[in-house]
Protein backbone atom coordinates (compact mmCIF):
# COMPACT_ATOMS: atom_id res chain seq x y z
CA UNK A 1 0.00 0.00 0.00
CA UNK A 2 1.19 3.57 -0.64
CA UNK A 3 0.13 6.99 1.07
CA UNK A 4 -1.56 8.52 -1.88
CA UNK A 5 -3.01 12.45 -2.10
CA UNK A 6 -6.17 13.60 -3.92
CA UNK A 7 -6.48 17.35 -2.49
CA UNK A 8 -10.25 17.44 -4.04
CA UNK A 9 -11.32 14.68 -1.54
CA UNK A 10 -9.99 17.14 1.12
CA UNK A 11 -12.23 20.22 0.17
CA UNK A 12 -9.53 21.97 -1.96
CA UNK A 13 -9.52 22.48 -5.30
CA UNK A 14 -5.71 23.57 -6.71
CA UNK A 15 -4.13 23.24 -9.74
CA UNK A 16 -2.89 20.01 -10.39
CA UNK A 17 1.07 20.83 -10.31
CA UNK A 18 0.23 22.63 -6.96
CA UNK A 19 -1.01 19.02 -5.93
CA UNK A 20 2.13 17.57 -6.58
CA UNK A 21 4.55 19.56 -5.28
CA UNK A 22 2.37 19.46 -1.92
CA UNK A 23 2.81 15.69 -2.31
CA UNK A 24 6.52 15.42 -2.30
CA UNK A 25 6.87 18.47 0.29
CA UNK A 26 4.87 16.06 2.72
CA UNK A 27 5.53 12.63 1.88
CA UNK A 28 3.41 11.36 -0.53
CA UNK A 29 4.45 8.86 -2.79
CA UNK A 30 1.44 9.13 -4.92
CA UNK A 31 -1.29 11.35 -6.66
CA UNK A 32 -4.34 11.06 -7.87
CA UNK A 33 -4.24 12.54 -11.50
CA UNK A 34 -5.52 15.67 -13.19
CA UNK A 35 -6.54 13.99 -16.24
CA UNK A 36 -8.08 17.94 -17.54
CA UNK A 37 -4.40 19.29 -16.88
CA UNK A 38 -2.31 16.40 -18.09
CA UNK A 39 -4.24 16.68 -21.57
CA UNK A 40 -4.05 20.35 -22.19
CA UNK A 41 -0.38 19.68 -21.31
CA UNK A 42 0.05 16.87 -24.11
CA UNK A 43 -2.27 18.72 -26.36
CA UNK A 44 -0.66 21.79 -26.43
CA UNK A 45 2.99 20.34 -25.98
CA UNK A 46 3.22 16.42 -26.54
CA UNK A 47 2.12 12.85 -24.44
CA UNK A 48 5.67 12.94 -24.42
CA UNK A 49 6.28 15.96 -22.59
CA UNK A 50 3.41 15.27 -20.36
CA UNK A 51 5.04 11.78 -19.45
CA UNK A 52 8.00 13.81 -18.95
CA UNK A 53 6.67 16.17 -16.66
CA UNK A 54 5.17 14.12 -14.27
CA UNK A 55 7.92 11.62 -14.26
CA UNK A 56 9.89 14.45 -12.96
CA UNK A 57 7.41 14.95 -9.69
CA UNK A 58 8.59 11.50 -8.67
CA UNK A 59 4.74 10.73 -7.31
CA UNK A 60 3.14 7.84 -8.37
CA UNK A 61 0.42 7.45 -10.12
CA UNK A 62 -3.17 6.66 -7.79
CA UNK A 63 -6.43 6.59 -10.17
CA UNK A 64 -8.50 8.75 -12.95
CA UNK A 65 -12.32 9.74 -12.14
CA UNK A 66 -14.42 8.08 -14.15
CA UNK A 67 -15.59 10.82 -16.50
CA UNK A 68 -17.72 9.11 -18.91
CA UNK A 69 -21.50 10.02 -18.93
CA UNK A 70 -22.75 6.34 -17.44
CA UNK A 71 -25.15 7.51 -14.72
CA UNK A 72 -29.17 7.44 -14.89
CA UNK A 73 -29.61 11.05 -15.98
CA UNK A 74 -27.47 10.73 -18.85
CA UNK A 75 -28.52 10.43 -22.10
CA UNK A 76 -27.58 7.78 -24.86
CA UNK A 77 -26.27 10.48 -27.05
CA UNK A 78 -24.25 11.77 -23.92
CA UNK A 79 -23.25 8.28 -23.16
CA UNK A 80 -22.37 7.50 -26.38
CA UNK A 81 -19.70 10.80 -26.85
CA UNK A 82 -18.09 10.42 -23.49
CA UNK A 83 -16.56 6.92 -24.36
CA UNK A 84 -14.51 8.87 -26.66
CA UNK A 85 -13.34 11.12 -24.68
CA UNK A 86 -13.18 8.52 -22.37
CA UNK A 87 -10.61 6.52 -24.39
CA UNK A 88 -8.27 9.32 -24.76
CA UNK A 89 -8.45 9.80 -21.18
CA UNK A 90 -7.69 6.15 -20.42
CA UNK A 91 -4.52 6.12 -23.03
CA UNK A 92 -2.95 9.18 -21.42
CA UNK A 93 -3.39 7.60 -17.80
CA UNK A 94 -2.14 4.53 -19.42
CA UNK A 95 0.65 6.58 -20.80
CA UNK A 96 2.11 7.95 -16.83
CA UNK A 97 1.80 4.34 -15.61
CA UNK A 98 -1.81 4.81 -14.52
CA UNK A 99 -3.59 1.43 -13.93
CA UNK A 100 -7.02 2.45 -12.45
CA UNK A 101 -10.26 4.47 -12.80
CA UNK A 102 -12.63 4.69 -9.94
CA UNK A 103 -16.16 5.67 -9.65
CA UNK A 104 -19.10 5.28 -7.26
CA UNK A 105 -22.59 3.78 -7.49
CA UNK A 106 -25.81 5.80 -6.02
CA UNK A 107 -27.11 3.47 -3.54
CA UNK A 108 -31.14 4.06 -4.77
CA UNK A 109 -33.45 5.60 -7.13
CA UNK A 110 -36.49 7.52 -7.08
CA UNK A 111 -36.96 6.40 -10.87
CA UNK A 112 -35.89 2.72 -10.95
CA UNK A 113 -36.52 0.20 -9.07
CA UNK A 114 -33.87 -2.69 -8.17
CA UNK A 115 -33.64 -4.65 -11.65
CA UNK A 116 -34.41 -1.70 -13.77
CA UNK A 117 -31.66 0.33 -12.29
CA UNK A 118 -29.40 -3.04 -12.66
CA UNK A 119 -30.70 -3.67 -16.18
CA UNK A 120 -29.59 0.02 -16.95
CA UNK A 121 -25.96 0.27 -15.23
CA UNK A 122 -25.04 -3.27 -16.01
CA UNK A 123 -24.42 -2.49 -19.91
CA UNK A 124 -23.00 1.24 -19.71
CA UNK A 125 -20.18 0.09 -17.11
CA UNK A 126 -19.54 -2.79 -18.92
CA UNK A 127 -18.29 -0.83 -22.15
CA UNK A 128 -16.88 1.32 -19.46
CA UNK A 129 -14.92 -1.47 -18.86
CA UNK A 130 -13.68 -2.24 -22.07
CA UNK A 131 -12.62 1.05 -22.92
CA UNK A 132 -10.58 0.79 -19.88
CA UNK A 133 -9.22 -2.86 -20.63
CA UNK A 134 -7.70 -1.68 -24.19
CA UNK A 135 -5.61 0.11 -22.69
CA UNK A 136 -4.42 -1.45 -19.11
CA UNK A 137 -7.06 -0.10 -16.35
CA UNK A 138 -8.93 -1.15 -14.21
CA UNK A 139 -12.42 0.29 -12.84
CA UNK A 140 -12.71 0.65 -9.16
CA UNK A 141 -16.83 0.82 -8.17
CA UNK A 142 -17.23 2.33 -4.74
CA UNK A 143 -20.24 1.04 -2.71
CA UNK A 144 -22.31 3.97 -0.53
CA UNK A 145 -23.16 2.51 3.08
CA UNK A 146 -24.90 4.96 5.11
CA UNK A 147 -29.27 3.94 5.81
CA UNK A 148 -29.67 8.01 6.09
CA UNK A 149 -28.64 8.15 2.30
CA UNK A 150 -30.57 5.04 1.31
CA UNK A 151 -33.86 6.91 2.98
CA UNK A 152 -33.71 9.40 0.74
CA UNK A 153 -34.69 6.92 -1.97
CA UNK A 154 -37.52 5.73 -3.21
CA UNK A 155 -36.05 2.47 -4.28
CA UNK A 156 -33.00 0.57 -3.07
CA UNK A 157 -29.80 -0.63 -5.19
CA UNK A 158 -26.39 -1.83 -4.48
CA UNK A 159 -25.20 -0.95 -0.93
CA UNK A 160 -22.99 -3.32 0.58
CA UNK A 161 -19.80 -4.54 -0.34
CA UNK A 162 -20.80 -8.57 -1.08
CA UNK A 163 -23.30 -6.23 -3.24
CA UNK A 164 -20.81 -4.49 -5.21
CA UNK A 165 -18.72 -7.74 -5.90
CA UNK A 166 -21.37 -9.36 -7.44
CA UNK A 167 -21.96 -6.31 -9.53
CA UNK A 168 -18.12 -6.22 -10.49
CA UNK A 169 -18.30 -9.17 -11.88
CA UNK A 170 -21.21 -8.92 -13.71
CA UNK A 171 -20.13 -5.96 -15.18
CA UNK A 172 -16.68 -7.43 -15.50
CA UNK A 173 -17.34 -10.60 -16.48
CA UNK A 174 -15.42 -10.39 -20.17
CA UNK A 175 -12.72 -8.05 -19.71
CA UNK A 176 -12.28 -8.94 -15.90
CA UNK A 177 -10.79 -5.42 -14.73
CA UNK A 178 -13.49 -4.70 -12.39
CA UNK A 179 -13.04 -4.32 -8.63
CA UNK A 180 -13.82 -2.50 -5.46
CA UNK A 181 -13.42 0.87 -4.82
CA UNK A 182 -13.15 -0.09 -0.48
CA UNK A 183 -13.90 2.74 1.29
CA UNK A 184 -13.59 2.08 5.08
CA UNK A 185 -16.59 4.75 6.04
CA UNK A 186 -18.57 2.81 3.70
CA UNK A 187 -17.67 -0.50 4.63
CA UNK A 188 -18.44 0.34 8.95
CA UNK A 189 -22.04 1.87 7.62
CA UNK A 190 -22.63 -0.92 5.75
CA UNK A 191 -21.81 -3.33 8.85
CA UNK A 192 -19.12 -5.51 7.46
CA UNK A 193 -16.62 -6.89 9.22
CA UNK A 194 -12.52 -7.80 9.21
CA UNK A 195 -13.37 -11.22 7.70
CA UNK A 196 -14.79 -10.17 4.96
CA UNK A 197 -12.07 -7.88 4.04
CA UNK A 198 -9.77 -11.23 4.56
CA UNK A 199 -12.21 -13.34 2.09
CA UNK A 200 -11.22 -11.19 -0.57
CA UNK A 201 -9.07 -11.89 -3.29
CA UNK A 202 -6.72 -9.03 -3.72
CA UNK A 203 -7.56 -8.27 -7.86
CA UNK A 204 -10.66 -7.32 -6.05
CA UNK A 205 -9.67 -4.16 -4.50
CA UNK A 206 -8.99 -1.64 -6.97
CA UNK A 207 -8.21 1.60 -4.31
CA UNK A 208 -8.49 2.31 -1.37
CA UNK A 209 -10.33 5.57 0.82
CA UNK A 210 -9.86 5.95 4.18
CA UNK A 211 -11.63 8.03 7.23
CA UNK A 212 -13.10 8.11 10.22
CA UNK A 213 -16.81 7.64 11.42
CA UNK A 214 -18.60 10.55 14.20
CA UNK A 215 -18.38 9.35 18.09
CA UNK A 216 -21.75 8.66 19.95
CA UNK A 217 -23.54 7.61 16.35
CA UNK A 218 -24.60 4.62 15.42
CA UNK A 219 -23.94 2.58 12.18
CA UNK A 220 -27.24 3.12 10.69
CA UNK A 221 -27.00 7.05 12.26
CA UNK A 222 -23.95 8.45 10.54
CA UNK A 223 -24.27 10.52 7.73
CA UNK A 224 -22.39 10.73 4.19
CA UNK A 225 -21.07 13.58 4.36
CA UNK A 226 -20.55 14.51 8.01
CA UNK A 227 -16.85 12.26 8.77
CA UNK A 228 -13.23 12.70 11.18
CA UNK A 229 -10.16 12.26 9.49
CA UNK A 230 -8.52 8.82 9.47
CA UNK A 231 -7.96 7.44 12.87
CA UNK A 232 -9.37 10.45 14.57
CA UNK A 233 -12.30 9.56 16.64
CA UNK A 234 -11.41 5.29 17.14
CA UNK A 235 -14.97 4.71 15.69
CA UNK A 236 -13.66 2.45 13.01
CA UNK A 237 -11.48 -0.38 13.16
CA UNK A 238 -8.76 1.59 11.31
CA UNK A 239 -6.38 -1.04 12.02
CA UNK A 240 -7.97 -4.02 11.69
CA UNK A 241 -9.29 -2.85 8.10
CA UNK A 242 -5.43 -2.25 6.72
CA UNK A 243 -4.06 -5.21 8.66
CA UNK A 244 -6.57 -7.48 6.55
CA UNK A 245 -5.54 -5.37 3.28
CA UNK A 246 -2.37 -6.36 4.25
CA UNK A 247 -2.80 -10.00 4.65
CA UNK A 248 -4.31 -10.06 1.25
CA UNK A 249 -1.71 -8.12 -0.35
CA UNK A 250 -3.35 -5.27 -1.54
CA UNK A 251 -0.15 -2.88 -2.70
CA UNK A 252 -2.23 0.09 -4.09
CA UNK A 253 -3.15 3.77 -3.29
CA UNK A 254 -4.68 4.51 0.09
CA UNK A 255 -5.91 7.82 0.08
CA UNK A 256 -7.52 10.64 2.95
CA UNK A 257 -11.73 11.66 2.23
CA UNK A 258 -12.54 12.85 5.02
CA UNK A 259 -15.45 14.88 3.95
CA UNK A 260 -14.69 17.13 6.97
CA UNK A 261 -15.61 21.04 7.28
CA UNK A 262 -12.44 21.72 9.92
CA UNK A 263 -10.29 20.52 6.94
CA UNK A 264 -12.03 22.28 4.42
CA UNK A 265 -11.94 25.17 6.72
CA UNK A 266 -8.02 24.79 7.10
CA UNK A 267 -5.26 26.28 4.22
CA UNK A 268 -4.42 23.49 1.25
CA UNK A 269 -0.67 23.09 2.88
CA UNK A 270 -2.21 22.70 6.49
CA UNK A 271 -5.02 20.27 5.69
CA UNK A 272 -2.41 18.35 3.39
CA UNK A 273 0.41 18.17 6.23
CA UNK A 274 -2.28 17.09 9.22
CA UNK A 275 -3.66 14.25 6.45
CA UNK A 276 -0.59 13.22 5.61
CA UNK A 277 0.52 12.59 9.31
CA UNK A 278 -2.66 11.25 10.31
CA UNK A 279 -1.99 8.91 7.00
CA UNK A 280 1.21 8.11 8.63
CA UNK A 281 0.11 6.93 12.11
CA UNK A 282 -2.36 4.61 10.72
CA UNK A 283 -0.36 3.10 8.42
CA UNK A 284 2.74 2.90 10.58
CA UNK A 285 0.01 0.96 13.10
Amino acid sequence: MFKNLNTGALGHAVPFDRTCALAKQYGFAGVDLDVGYLMKLAESQSLQAAQEWFAQTGLRPGAIGLGAKWREGDSDAAFEESLMRLAEEARLAAALGCTRCVTWISPGSNTLNFYQHWDFVVPRLQRVAAVLAEHGLRLGMEFIGPATLRASFKHDFVHTMDGMRALAAVVGAHTHNVGLLLDCFHWYTAHAAVRDLERLDPREVVYVHVNDAIAGRAPDEQIDGERQMVGASGVIDIRGFLSALRKIGYDGPVTVEPFNQAIRAMSVEEAVRVTGEALDRVLSS
